[in-house]
């Protein structure tokens, strides 16, 4: 029972996280996992919640005779986390058109610190990290913006099969040297040279790292990760465009995952990296892929790259969206999506497709926890990400159907990146609920692209037209979307949109049906 007495009560995550000397996350894994005492209104204003400090304090005395936690709230917390921040590798190879593979290994070190899953280390997303370099004054900046600790930065140079990686680890306090190597491999041993790499900066820094872990890293160390030059030329290939995050792009990422598996049967980050693409290229934004076509594929790579290596995150979200936007196997979907934040804690993406289907089953307070998980995430390691947090959150209000707090959270969102194409489709489709159409049909028009390109956003504005009166301005969209599926796959949901914003309820149920045989994306939001 609470006290009722305000002066006791914690009225958010941060209050609650600053009275047990903690993070925002680990109270609220504590909270999700450890039945730590959090309440919530019961009212209509979501992620709104509280909790007493004589039953945190009951709950934490308990928690520590157990020796589940370590110190009690009152008394000293755990340290603060040590950021470290990965630099863009230089590329030194005669050909500039390998700025690919430099790019794909700086990506790569990330991730192999990032599975360090040292409780003490977070470390700064590379989207963030590519903002700065290593000069005096940019080191100086990211300390003070990020509060990073130390900075890996490398040079790469590449001959035919082999390869000439030099690494340094600087601490930023005073700008010195903590360690640097070079090492000369044969492309086949990358792997290995990675593990050095990363198995250093923890004896630098001093990570203790879990048996699991550092039994990884030996193996690789050892050359039990070995993989073949032209599997892993076209790997690093295929994560470039995998990054560029636009449908042309990641159709190239799928080719040159396949060319790796070709390649190497057995290199499991590519059959992850597949599944990705084609799970990505049959969900909105980008429906580029019909997900009969798309999902079956997605999946079987997905389970591949399990198969061969359990614990890769990135396939485990992978199956989580098939079975999130495809099979509609809930538990299923959330079960993967557990296991891959459980396996990478700090990987938003995942966090935020979680809270997509946690909103669309209608679990409103779990997927505003995950949104603020999310938001605590990017704020610590990639504040570059912030408008997509904003973004996704401004979604859970309109889905709640609070529209005005939904256009205010997109106004936050555009303060950071106005060109956000996202941000845009929600502050419109909230104008339109708020009969504000003129406001919508302006920000759905800002994020739009040529028509077909994006047929999410040319939905929502034939919509935003058929409400505001426009109907031939709708009608033009319909017929256009017809034209551009003889071209690419455009999703049936979105022609039974328009179909039904002109009233015409036949063609509407026609097209929604046909969504449903393929099924297509957008219709597990029919609730």
């Amino acid at each position: 029972m609470t006290t009722g007495n305000p002066a006791d009560r914690l009225d958010s995550w941060k209050e609650i996280a600053s009275y047990l000397r903690r993070d925002v996350r680990t109270v609220q894994r504590w909270e999700k996992k450890e039945g730590l005492p959090v309440h919530r209104h019961v009212h209509d204003k979501l992620g709104s919640i509280y909790a007493d400090r004589a039953e945190l304090t009951a709950w934490f005395t308990s928690r520590q005779q157990s020796g589940t936690v370590g110190a009690m709230a009152g008394q000293e917390g755990a340290p603060d986390k040590i950021k470290l921040a990965v630099l863009p590798f230089g590329n030194l190879s005669e050909n500039k058109e390998d700025a690919y593979f430099s790019d794909g290994l700086t990506e790569e070190m990330i991730t192999q610190i990032t599975r360090l899953q040292a409780a003490d280390l977070a470390v700064i997303a590379r989207t963030t990290a590519e903002h700065y370099d290593s000069s005096s004054k940019s080191m100086d900046q990211m300390k003070k913006e990020l509060g990073v600790g130390y900075v890996l930065e490398g040079k790469v140079r590449r001959g035919g099969n082999r390869v000439r990686i030099t690494a340094q680890l600087i601490q930023l306090k005073d700008q010195t040297q903590v360690w640097a190597e070079t090492f000369e491999r044969d492309l086949s041993d990358v792997l290995s040279v990675q593990a050095d790499i990363a198995q250093a900066i923890a004896r630098a820094i001093n990570l203790a790292l879990n048996l699991s872990e550092s039994s990884r890293l030996s193996d690789l160390q050892k050359g039990r990760g070995r993989v073949q030059p032209a599997a892993y030329d076209s790997y690093l290939k295929a994560r470039y465009n995998l990054h560029q995050m636009t449908p042309s792009a990641i159709s190239k990422s799928i080719e040159d995952f396949e060319h790796a598996i070709q390649a190497d049967g057995n290199y499991a980050p590519a059959y992850a990296g597949l599944a990705s693409a084609y799970a990505l290229l049959a969900i909105a934004p980008f429906d580029l892929l019909a997900p009969h076509e798309a999902m079956p594929k997605a999946e079987k790579a997905a389970r591949k790259a399990l198969e061969l290596d359990s614990s890769f995150a990135e396939a485990h979200t992978a199956l989580a969206l098939v079975n999130h936007h495809y099979h509609w196997k809930w538990k299923e979907a959330e079960a993967g999506y557990e296991r891959a934040i459980e396996l990478n804690p700090d990987h938003a993406d995942t966090h935020l497709w979680y809270s997509w289907m946690l909103l669309a089953l209608g679990r409103r307070d779990a997927a505003f926890d995950e949104i603020e998980q999310t938001m605590s995430i990017v704020q610590e390691t990639d504040p570059h990400r912030l408008v997509t947090v904003h973004t996704t959150r401004a979604a859970a209000y309109y889905f709640g159907r609070e529209y005005q707090r939904a256009v205010e959270e997109c106004e936050k969102a555009k303060e950071l990146d106005p060109k956000y194409f996202m941000l845009h489709f929600i502050a419109g489709r909230a104008y339109m609920r708020l009969n504000e159409h003129a406001k919508a049909i302006a920000h759905l028009k800002q994020a739009r692209t040529d028509t077909g390109e994006m047929p999410l956003m040319d939905a929502a504005l034939g919509l935003a037209y058929a409400v505001s009166g426009k109907m031939e301005e709708t009608m033009k969209l319909a017929e256009a979307f017809q034209a551009t599926a003889k071209k690419r796959y455009i999703p049936p949901t979105y022609l039974g949109i328009l179909f039904a914003g002109l009233g015409d309820r036949d063609k509407a149920m026609s097209w929604l049906e046909k969504a449903l045989e393929e099924r297509a994306d957008g219709l597990t939001w029919l609730n």
